[in-house]
């Protein structure tokens, strides 16, 4: 049998008398599709962001594609091939959604840093953004503001954004919300 490309051992992680996580284990395996049930406040928004790298465990071990994920922060877990959209997006919304997915192609490209040359005139931007968008069943509403987007177009958006770098494994929050 091929090895996990997510393996959780044992999480725990407690806020004050708060049990979020309590020993949850896991094995993903490519072309597995899992969700998390449960009502507010059970424990699925912090569980993903311990597999995401944005609030440590307890206790515990999360690798990914055999690799511990101890110690990486949250854009070392992305560059390893760990996708993620958010339970609530941060979109720039007075943007397109085209200008905001290109925003996630500049910064996979490594030019996010570009400051002084504008996103519009970068030729190697629109294409992929668009494709991406396409993927998303966004392609129609590319060029308008996503301030006018309903909340599940947000939520797709926020997929396409992370979907750019080509992820191992996509962790999707509230991807129904």
């Amino acid at each position: 049998m091929a090895e996990p490309v997510l393996q959780l051992s044992d999480i725990r992680k407690t806020f004050g008398a708060l049990k979020a996580t309590d020993g949850v284990s896991l094995d993903l395996r490519e072309g597995e599709i899992h969700a998390l049930i449960g009502p507010n406040g059970a424990g699925k928004s912090t569980l993903i962001h311990q597999i995401c790298g944005s609030i440590r465990p307890d206790s515990g071990t999360v690798r990914f594609l055999g690799e511990d994920m101890a110690g990486l922060d949250m854009a070392a877990r992305v560059r390893k091939g760990l996708g993620r959209s958010f339970q609530i997006s941060s979109l720039a919304p007075e943007f397109s959604a085209l200008r905001n997915v290109m925003l996630a192609v500049q910064a996979r490209q490594g030019s996010s840093f570009r400051f002084l040359r504008p996103v519009a005139s970068d030729s190697r931007l629109p294409g992929p953004a668009m494709t991406m968008l396409e993927r998303v069943g966004l392609g129609h509403a590319a060029d308008r503001r996503i301030g006018t987007y309903t909340k599940g177009m947000r939520q797709r958006l926020g997929q396409a954004q992370a979907q750019i770098g080509k992820p191992r494994l996509m962790v999707l929050d509230a991807p129904t919300s």
